[in-house]
């Protein structure tokens, strides 16, 4: 990930739950990233989420970081999803709806 994107801003960095701001290296489009890992007691295969949701102002922004407990509501967002058993993530755009 730090070969395609910069660090902007580190806004939460727990061992099982990080937000960071990012920049994409390539084109610059702005990202409010989140990563969110499962503890598995039983079998130690954590499930992990991560989502990268594309802003362009500071006002997205804002709106971005007061979203509480995630930001799976936003679209469009970019979803990593490693659920327990899986043999490999599943990766998807999430758009909005056409009509």
């Amino acid at each position: 990930m730090r070969e395609a994107f910069e660090l902007l801003e580190t806004l939460v960095e727990e061992s099982h739950w990080w937000r960071y701001v990012l920049g994409c290296r390539c084109c610059g489009q702005k990202y409010f990233f989140e990563f969110y890992e499962e503890v598995d007691w039983a079998d130690g295969e954590d499930p992990q989420f991560s989502v990268w949701v594309p802003f362009a102002t500071e006002a997205e922004l804002a709106v971005l970081k007061a979203a509480l407990p995630g930001v799976s509501q936003f679209v469009p967002r970019l979803c990593k999803d490693y659920p327990k058993g899986a043999k490999e993530p599943r990766i998807r755009w999430v758009r909005p709806a056409t009509g």
